[in-house]
């Protein structure tokens, strides 16, 4: 992985140059200050749009008519009228010889008995079974809980497990990069040793050749 990391042949489409866990350049304050100068030099040079790709307006609930006029009684800072309340006001018709108001008070009336008889089954029906329901209900949200817990902490060692392998496999790349630093090195310097005998032969050479020509012209 380390090599991969090094030569690129894991994702020929990425240059990987970076070492987080070993590279500290960027410690040094000179060096920071470097490359905050670099990048904003960088962004200087970058086009800038005159519009923005993103949409100046956006159409919400465009197909549903009933979401759209919500949100247009919320931009009008309208109240919501979520509940019609008066239809559990047990009232009577304002014309007392009004014959269908009185029916329809009536029947008001019936439906609110039944609406409170229904309230009461359900009391009933939660009084004698609520709470075992509840304790099922906490059963199953507990082991909810510690299934989230038990998958939470094997992604964090999976993180920690990748974390690891990271560093230790660029700690061995910068193993092998400083070999190859040092390699790199000795071979320049023995480049520059060869240059420099190479000079000093053609300089004898050129001596030799001098002397020669003299020897000649005598």
């Amino acid at each position: 992985m380390a090599l991969n990391a090094i030569e690129g042949t894991s994702r020929p489409d990425v240059d990987i140059d970076a070492l987080p866990y070993i590279d500290r350049e960027l410690d040094d304050a000179e060096m920071k200050v470097t490359v905050e100068r670099m990048i904003e030099q960088e962004m200087r040079r970058m086009k800038r749009k005159e519009r923005s790709d993103l949409p100046l307006s956006i159409d919400l609930f465009e197909k549903d008519e009933i979401l759209k006029q919500e949100i247009e009684r919320i931009k009008k800072k309208e109240q919501l009228n979520a509940l019609d309340t008066k239809r559990y006001e047990l009232q009577g018709p304002e014309d007392e010889s009004d014959l269908d108001g009185w029916r329809a008070a009536v029947n008001n009336t019936k439906s609110q008995l039944e609406s409170q008889a229904g309230s009461m089954f359900n009391l009933e029906l939660l009084q004698k079974y609520g709470a075992n329901a509840w304790r099922v209900h906490n059963f199953q949200l507990e082991k909810d809980l510690a299934d989230i817990k038990k998958n939470t902490e094997s992604l964090r060692n999976q993180i920690l497990e990748i974390n690891r392998e990271r560093k230790n496999d660029q700690t061995e790349a910068a193993s092998l990069l400083a070999s190859l630093e040092n390699k790199w090195s000795d071979l320049i310097t023995q480049n520059l040793q060869v240059d420099i005998a190479c000079a000093a032969l053609e300089s004898e050479v050129d001596e030799l050749r001098r002397y020669k020509e003299s020897l000649q012209q005598n």
